[in-house]
């Protein structure tokens, strides 16, 4: 009994032969680099003005090359248009969590994009026979942006955040003036300056296609659904700046020079829908 009391103690003071196993971090840390994908769409509003030097004056003020103005005419005024479309492309970045709710970052993404509209105006030039129409088309091919990032995190899983930076993409704009008619053409010369116009011809046109950079500012929510895999909604704005294109004349009347004006389309921003997914290092 003596041998079988101390064998029991013994073995009462001996480390457990099995330990429990420790379960897993239910919660992980954001801290860490990301890679993923996103989709959405975009949308944009435009305002077409023109500039004009001294020939091509006589169609959009009419009556200030030539005195008499032809009869009836009415100058083409700014006009407007939307543009829509789809973007999507790839996003990383890098996260820190700090003090177990506060996350700061930096994003950098680039996407495709088929954001594009247009618009023309059509108004009398010589009436009822001729009238004179003004075509204008705006694209985004590509863009992307290089971003900050500060967010909350509701619960562990769970962010909320803010962001902001630099954007650039590339922007494409066209214009073409056409005068309508039986049949015919014009010359207009003012100035050492002139056109030719061939009634049914384009008598204008001008295409410019350039990488502009600018900012860009939004925000979105990000849920953290498997350890490390998120799902994000994100809303942003991007400005690439003012554009607009030079649009010349096809053909010379007697002048010596080329006429030609300038289609401003305004700032060269839109806005920016879209839900992605991320994995996470």
């Amino acid at each position: 009994m003596a041998s079988v009391a101390s064998g029991a103690e013994a073995a009462d003071q001996s480390p457990a032969l099995l330990t429990k196993a420790r379960p897993a971090d239910s919660n992980p840390s954001w801290t860490g680099f990301y890679a993923g994908g996103n989709v959405g769409g975009a949308w944009a509003d435009r305002s077409v003005n023109f500039t004009s030097d001294a020939a091509s004056a006589f169609i959009f003020n009419p009556g200030v090359p030539l005195l008499p103005p032809f009869a009836g005419q009415v100058a083409p005024s700014p006009h407007d248009f939307s543009m829509s479309g789809v973007t999507g492309g790839l996003q990383a970045g890098y996260n820190w969590q700090l003090d177990g709710k506060w996350l700061v970052g930096v994003e950098g993404d680039l996407s495709a994009s088929s954001l594009r509209g247009g618009g023309r105006e059509t108004t009398p030039l010589l009436p009822p026979a001729f009238a004179q129409t003004i075509s204008a088309e705006q694209k985004i091919d590509w863009w992307g942006s290089i971003r900050g990032r500060l967010g909350a995190l509701v619960t562990p899983s769970v962010l909320l955040y803010g962001t902001g930076g630099f954007a650039f993409g590339r922007v494409a704009t066209f214009d073409d003036y056409i005068a309508n008619g039986p049949g015919g053409a014009f010359d207009i010369s003012v100035a050492g300056t002139s056109f030719n116009c061939t009634i049914g011809s384009t008598c204008f046109t001008g295409t410019d296609s350039r990488i502009q950079t600018g900012w860009t500012v939004g925000g979105g929510g990000e849920w953290r659904f498997a350890p490390r895999w998120s799902f994000k909604a994100e809303y942003l704005y991007v400005d690439l700046g003012k554009s607009s294109v030079a649009v010349n004349a096809l053909a010379t009347g007697i002048g010596p020079n080329l006429s030609r004006y300038t289609a401003n389309f305004g700032r060269a921003d839109f806005h920016v829908a879209r839900v992605g997914v991320n994995y996470h290092f």
